[in-house]
């Protein structure tokens, strides 16, 4: 099985402009994410971006960077152009794996863990990703992070998603809200995924957007809306995504306080 990870970066980002570039602790944020991949499992890894800035950035570190269309509207349709011109070129993936460019310290065991859902031919999804139990209530009722619900298949560490959401989901009915995370178990979404690369190329590409999907403003309902099959894994490990300046300013805390554990 041979693996592929894509890194998507965009410099024009909504809440952040510039943030694949912002400096993390002497180095900038991309690069943090591509070390953290290449010590992984997976094959090979490439960045992906439209910028010349974070191309340029990219070379300079000794990373894979390749330039691609600024008319994407999301990373996964950046990474099938990228799997679209490897296998132009005669390369060939089964898995590929969209790590996220503003999560800087994915570990490099979550990303092998997501490829242990493709190593089981009977079990093998659409698209896996991976999941962490909320213990926060302030994670719970967060809209920004997403709740997952999903059931565990028999004899397997593999579960099926049935949902994401924004809100707190299930409803726990009968008990107080501050009592929620003791009295229920609850997952919030780590954003990775991985995908059959099959699937990525012929099936998801084809796919507009969806009214769930438009709702929530979260493209993974898409799939399950086309009754795509995907698979979560449990990790204990966590990850910071960057999405604003406050957000780099609780990232940046957080590893100076782990980063010697």
């Amino acid at each position: 099985m041979r693996s592929l990870g894509i890194i998507p970066a965009r410099y024009e980002s909504t809440r952040f402009r510039g943030k694949a570039l912002v400096d993390i602790m002497g180095k900038p944020m991309i690069q943090r994410v591509y070390e953290q991949a290449v010590a992984s499992d997976l094959d090979e890894v490439i960045i992906a971006t439209d910028d010349d800035l974070i191309y340029d950035v990219a070379k300079q570190f000794g990373g894979e960077v390749m330039m691609t269309s600024a008319e994407h509207r999301n990373g996964t349709e950046r990474c099938i152009e990228v799997v679209e011109l490897l296998r132009s070129e005669g390369h060939n993936f089964d898995v590929v794996v969209n790590v996220q460019g503003d999560e800087p310290f994915v570990q490099p065991s979550q990303i092998n863990l997501l490829l242990t859902a493709f190593q089981d031919e009977v079990l093998k999804p659409n698209v896996a990703t991976l999941i962490k139990k909320i213990t926060t209530e302030e994670e719970l009722f967060n809209p920004n992070v997403v709740k997952v619900v999903a059931v565990q298949q028999f004899y397997t560490e593999i579960w099926d998603v049935l949902y994401f959401s924004r809100q707190a989901i299930p409803y726990l009915r009968g008990v107080e809200r501050s009592k929620w995370v003791e009295e229920g178990t609850y997952y919030k979404h780590i954003g990775m995924y991985a995908f059959d690369a099959e699937c990525l190329e012929e099936e998801i590409k084809e796919l507009e957007p969806s009214p769930l999907e438009e709702m929530e403003s979260l493209e993974q309902l898409r799939w399950l809306e086309d009754h795509m099959v995907i698979s979560a894994l449990v990790t204990e490990e966590e990850t910071i995504g960057i999405d604003t300046p406050e957000d780099l300013e609780r990232a940046l805390a957080w590893f100076k306080a782990n980063q010697n554990r």
